[in-house]
């Protein structure tokens, strides 16, 4: 069997089932997709868009196969002069499994493709385990293409759903950025065909309105590299490990596969940079960002909230206890000893609810766990705060929180995390 590959997904494919020696020609997006290739010494050909039949007819290949995305008028041409044609055109996970199991079937590798597909699926849901207990899932919006805004496909969709996010909007749909920006994601990835990884950041970021969305705030805009999501192949294992480093980095640490914004916008419309999460001090040194735990002190649909001391920093602010997490602890670790030493109380720390980071306008950045606390053992005892008090969850709003608090007080009190 003969084999001309007008896209990566094909190459990666027929790689992954060990009869890549079934290639007689290919693109150079397959050559750098399977490097490879290079070495064969194949004809290299244009892709599905552009492929003409006179190279093709030259290196005679059994079939051609081709993937979203073509142009028809090419795929015609080509079909006309006498070369059989397979056209892919998946749209979701399944949809790629049935791509693998025919490609497998045709090149005589049934047993290996179905044994591809295992794999992948198990990569899969192994991540979909790690964060099948995340305290929340982000709203994610995933850009397919810029000029016009374009959803992710509907395999984007199940990869975000499975990294343990909740996709924002319909797959695959035309947008506007006033539309994203009403939704107000927590968390944006760009993954625009045909750049790799050189989707401009930067300017998404300017977008009409984006600057105050909770994404751009706590600068969770990410590119990651379009072959990595947009390719209908096994290679889609690592652009979902790549998401899930982006949405719960505190399980998969930071992702090697993805870039991440370098400057947010302040309420101004004011870039600043944010040097990797790290703030600045007055002499402009970095500092290393701040970890810290908190605790939700819950007494029926009420919490316990803690005002900050008169002529501290951020001076009477309203906020939940807790602290910094010292080197070698756990942040539940260190939530036990800030309740202990702020309220006199000996707490059982629960789940984590919410996971933040947050940049400050004025330079700083501080990353928040909090964590749910239904019971303790001692009297409470205010040792360091100015007031504290019950308030129900529904009150939450009517106080003056710290900003890093805010999102997750909104939450709170619409009844969305606990």
């Amino acid at each position: 069997m003969k084999i001309a590959s007008l896209q990566p997904s094909v190459s990666i494919i027929l790689d992954r089932l060990g009869c890549a020696e079934s290639l007689v020609a290919c693109t150079r997006w397959c050559v750098a997709a399977v490097p490879e290739l290079c070495e064969r010494g194949i004809a290299v050909v244009r892709d599905s868009w552009s492929a003409t039949a006179e190279e093709l007819l030259a290196v005679r290949p059994d079939v051609v196969i081709a993937s979203v995305p073509y142009r028809k008028e090419s795929l015609e041409a080509i079909l006309k002069a006498g070369c059989p044609v397979l056209a892919l055109a998946p749209h979701s996970l399944a949809g790629i499994e049935q791509d693998i199991r025919l490609m497998a079937a045709l090149v005589g590798a049934a047993a290996r493709g179905e044994a591809l597909i295992a794999e992948m699926r198990a990569g899969i849901e192994e991540v979909r385990a790690l964060t099948a207990g995340a305290a929340h899932r982000p709203l994610v919006y995933c850009e397919e293409w810029g000029k016009p805004l374009i959803h992710s496909q509907l395999w984007v969709k199940e990869l975000v759903e499975a990294a343990g996010g909740e996709f924002l909007g319909e797959a695959g749909a035309v947008t506007t950025a006033e539309a994203v920006a009403a939704a107000d994601p927590e968390v944006v990835v760009a993954a625009w065909c045909g750049a790799g990884d050189r989707v401009p950041l930067r300017k998404l970021a300017a977008r009409p309105g984006w600057e105050q969305t909770r994404a751009v705030r706590a600068g969770r805009v990410f590119c990651i590299a379009d072959e990595l999501l947009n390719t209908p192949a096994p290679t889609l294992v690592l652009g979902l490990r790549a998401l899930a480093s982006a949405l719960h980095p505190h399980i998969f640490g930071p992702g090697k596969e993805i870039r991440r914004l370098e400057e947010t916008l302040d309420g101004h419309g004011t870039s600043k940079l944010t040097r990797n999460m790290e703030d600045t001090g007055q002499n402009g040194q970095p500092k290393p960002l701040r970890y810290v735990a908190a605790g939700l002190i819950l007494r029926g649909d009420e919490v316990l909230i803690c005002q900050r001391k008169a002529g501290s920093a951020l001076a009477l602010k309203w906020e939940f206890p807790g602290g910094k997490i010292e080197a070698g602890e756990s942040a539940e670790q260190a939530l036990r000893r800030e309740l202990d030493e702020e309220l006199g109380i000996s707490a059982e720390v629960g789940r984590r609810v919410a996971h933040i980071r947050h940049n400050y306008r004025n330079g700083g950045a501080v990353d928040l766990q909090f964590f749910a606390v239904h019971r303790f053992e001692g009297e409470l005892m205010n040792r360091v705060f100015e007031d504290m008090r019950w308030s129900p969850l529904k009150d939450l709003p009517g106080y003056d929180f710290l900003p890093a608090d805010r999102d997750l007080v909104r939450d709170l009190a619409a009844g969305k995390l606990l």
